[in-house]
């Protein structure tokens, strides 16, 4: 009899005890809507709206790199490159001044509009899909073995190419400024690379992915941010369980920290808007982690300030979790 009682015991509770341990809800304490009971993260978190102000490291970066458009660390350094005309050079900047220790040149690569660059454990990427118009045909990433780079002396590399075009974009009338086509943004996860879209039109961001290796391909959307502004940088933290992207609205400049994502679902996850109320005039466009929580921005060159480096420590806002 006391068998069949503990049988009945678990045929009754069991199934109530599976079902708690899958309560699917917002995670994080720190949110609007927290759920004490749910266990699995379902990226419904919601934030009040949050202003920071970043501390500048470097006030004035060389004018050799006013157009500064993308940021990664990397060999003790933090590499740049300029956007639309500048030469297809990497340059490397001292993390403390900003100076420019050390420039590579991609020998086989032209400028058209290079916005991003990212990397990997074994190779570099420059994004050279910048796309004002919406009308570009010619989109490619270039990637360099860091194999092929000096240490510290200047160089001249060359670099494979991966070429793509958007699968959902039927229409190439140029529409400067206000199409959906535009794009800054990439980070390498696994065997592929993820594009983030500069939507001018209607303020999100299409999510993208690309195989690594050198081709052809035609990409599809695997996922949209409501961005509500224009997203120009990315990074994955080194544990990769982290992301930050950079953007402005109006010139007005802000990240989104996304955390709390499984694989490459990066906008099933947290995603939380931090505003730089105190920058206007600000066009924040590469963004780099110096490690988990550590992480710097660059600014362009405007009629109102310098290009600069910026630190934002995102370690009180992601670790509960």
């Amino acid at each position: 009899m006391n068998y069949r009682i503990f049988l009945l015991f678990l045929l009754l509770t069991g199934p109530g005890i599976h079902l708690q341990a899958q309560v699917a809800g917002c995670t994080d304490p720190q949110s609007i809507n927290f759920d004490s009971l749910a266990v699995v993260n379902d990226g419904s978190c919601q934030y009040p709206p949050t202003s920071i102000t970043p501390l500048k490291i470097v006030k004035s970066l060389p004018l050799t790199v006013r157009e500064t458009s993308g940021l990664i660390f990397w060999s003790k350094g933090l590499w740049t490159h300029n956007d639309s005309g500048g030469e297809p050079v990497l340059y490397k900047l001292d993390t403390l001044t900003g100076k420019v220790i050390q420039t590579v040149t991609l020998l086989n690569a032209v400028n058209i509009d290079w916005e991003e660059i990212a990397q990997d454990e074994s190779t570099i990427y420059i994004g050279d899909f910048g796309n004002n118009l919406g009308n570009r045909k010619d989109l490619r990433i270039y990637s360099v073995s860091k194999r092929d780079i000096p240490g510290d002396s200047n160089g001249e590399v060359n670099a494979s190419v991966i070429n793509f075009s958007y699968a959902d974009q039927q229409d190439f009338t140029p529409a400067n400024r206000n199409n959906n086509f535009d794009c800054e943004a990439m980070v390498a996860l696994g065997d592929s690379l993820y594009l983030f879209s500069k939507n001018w039109a209607d303020q999100q961001s299409r999510l993208y992915a690309i195989p690594k290796t050198a081709g052809s391909y035609r990409v599809s959307p695997i996922d949209t941010l409501l961005a509500d502004g224009l997203i120009t940088g990315a990074d994955l933290s080194p544990s990769g369980r982290e992301m930050v992207m950079c953007g402005y609205k109006n010139y007005s400049p802000f990240i989104w920290v996304i955390f709390d994502f499984r694989e490459a679902n990066f906008f099933q996850g947290n995603k939380r808007r931090f505003n730089f109320s105190a920058m206007a005039g600000t066009q924040t466009e590469g963004v780099s982690f110096l490690s988990d929580s550590e992480v710097v921005i660059s600014s362009e060159k405007t009629m109102v300030s310098p290009a600069s480096l910026f630190k934002v420590d995102i370690g009180p806002w992601v670790e509960s979790n």
